[in-house]
């Protein structure tokens, strides 16, 4: 299910970014877009503060990405705010709550100094681990590339983008790992993708929650393992 999402996320920005591109009037011009801006605060401290892992979703072990996407306009609302992931009804109400506290005030998104329209998502991902803390696949592939083993650094990051295909960087340094192993057109499409997902993708929220399993021993052969 993950991998379908993010296929059809990145198939989205993909089509949103390829149809922008084509307002631009000459091709031999530059063309500069400054990102949208949220004014009231930091936008992902905003986020986290509003946002937990909820109770529910946790005993009925729920995870999986939440995918909003929304429309900053020229004159700096926030419109059209929709989900685009599947509904998760033990996690999505919970972001759609967190969304609906942003404050609707934004600097808009601007082409060449110029105010328009702009669409992007927010991405939630909820994550269950039990006892331990997930790898951090992104400094194990950094120290793999510092040592020059190109081979193991593209299998770190192919894992780390596999749970989390929305974080640009993640895109971009597989991109120079690629190159470096030769591949060409593999490093071209990951930086065509990473350049797609810092033009559209406004921020990832990622809500980790770790449960720490014990198997206890009772009375005769019985076992019971159990969250504490």
């Amino acid at each position: 299910m993950r991998k379908l999402i993010a296929l059809f996320i990145i198939g989205l920005l993909t089509f949103n970014y390829i149809a922008h591109s084509q307002t631009i009037p000459k091709t031999d011009s530059v063309t500069t877009i400054e990102k949208a801006r949220y004014l009231k605060e930091d936008l992902e401290k905003g986020l986290s503060r509003n946002t937990r892992y909820p109770i529910d979703a946790l005993r009925s072990e729920s995870q999986g990405d939440v995918i909003f996407s929304f429309v900053i306009t020229k004159e700096g609302k926030m419109e059209n705010v929709l989900m685009v992931s599947p509904v998760n009804p033990g996690i999505s109400p919970s972001v759609f709550n967190a969304i609906n506290q942003l404050d609707k005030n934004w600097a808009p998104a601007k082409e060449n100094g110029k105010p328009i329209d702009k669409k992007y998502t927010i991405v939630y991902r909820y994550r269950l681990y039990e006892n331990v803390k997930p790898a951090d696949l992104k400094s194990e592939a950094e120290g793999y590339v510092k040592k020059k083993k190109y081979e193991k650094a593209l299998k770190s990051y192919n894992e780390a983008i596999e749970d989390n295909p929305y974080d640009y960087k993640l895109v971009e340094s597989r991109s120079q790992v690629k190159e470096l192993l030769g591949d060409t057109e593999g490093s071209k499409q990951d930086h065509y993708t990473s350049t797609i997902l810092l033009s559209d993708v406004m921020t990832v929220e990622t809500i980790i929650s770790v449960r720490t399993m014990r198997t206890v021993k009772t009375s005769g052969n019985a076992t019971y393992k159990g969250q504490y």
